[in-house]
């Protein structure tokens, strides 16, 4: 992926262990369960930690195994998302199950192998707020979602991982600790933008979002060097294949 040339190196890196600590070869996991997953499932989470921390300056390996956690606490929840709630035989419901608690078990071997325990609460709770969205999402799934509905929803779905993943590239970084809120802000709005690109009611929220993403950036931009984060920016914006005027479009069906 060209578009992230700043952190491409410590990118690959992360693929490669997590290939390698699963250990199924050279197919790796998300081949093994037949995942569909596309770049911003695969990259975006451990993109935000590196790119944050490369705003800083160079990337360490701490850095680096805080993002496989995190990534892998995202496929946990991903290949958990394969159980619907529609007829599946105990065969393809459990399957998805056992994998994905699999998955969640990797995460913690990982934090007892690194020796990152005081980043273990973090985890955990992130887990709970992701499971507080689905829970949210399923208590609604008959009833007309409001705007103010979906946002409580997606922001702890799937904003609460990648406030965390800036979260976390900041404070194992040269970051000045009086600006790790705006970094996890920052974190914050890739993810709103990022779930609301994959539903198609709320695709309008998207531009929203970039907006802020952008003001987020242009703040950072007189204390560090922002080409890691603008690369993350142009690199959501590529691979949600949503354009602008798809959001307008969508908006205006909201009003009719």
């Amino acid at each position: 992926m060209a578009v992230l040339d700043s952190i491409q190196f410590e990118l690959s890196t992360v693929e490669e262990q997590i290939k390698k600590e699963f250990g199924f070869k050279a197919l790796g996991i998300i081949d093994i369960t037949q995942l569909k997953m596309n770049n911003l499932d695969q990259y975006l989470l451990p993109a935000i930690s590196l790119a944050v921390a490369k705003t800083a300056g160079s990337i360490n390996d701490i850095v680096i195994s805080l993002s496989i956690v995190l990534q892998y606490v995202y496929m946990a929840q991903y290949i958990h998302g394969m159980v619907k709630d529609t007829e599946m035989t105990d065969a393809q419901r459990q399957y998805p199950i056992l994998v994905g608690d699999y998955v969640f078990g990797q995460s913690f071997v990982k934090v007892c192998e690194e020796d990152l325990f005081p980043y273990a609460k973090h985890f955990v709770v992130a887990i709970k707020k992701v499971n507080e969205g689905i829970v949210r999402r399923w208590r609604l799934k008959n009833q007309k979602m409001s705007v103010k509905d979906y946002k409580s929803i997606i922001e702890k779905e799937r904003a609460s991982l990648t406030a965390l993943a800036a979260r976390l590239g900041a404070e194992k970084s040269n970051i000045k600790p009086s600006h790790i809120d705006k970094f996890e802000t920052l974190g914050y709005n890739i993810g709103m933008a990022w779930a609301a690109s994959l539903e198609p009611k709320f695709n309008y929220l998207v531009q929203e979002y970039f907006s802020k993403i952008r003001t987020n950036i242009n703040d950072l931009r007189e204390h560090y060097t922002v080409k890691s984060l603008q690369e993350l920016y142009d690199f959501i914006r590529q691979e949600s294949k949503i354009e602008i005027n798809d959001y307008l479009a969508t908006y205006r069906q909201t009003l009719l």
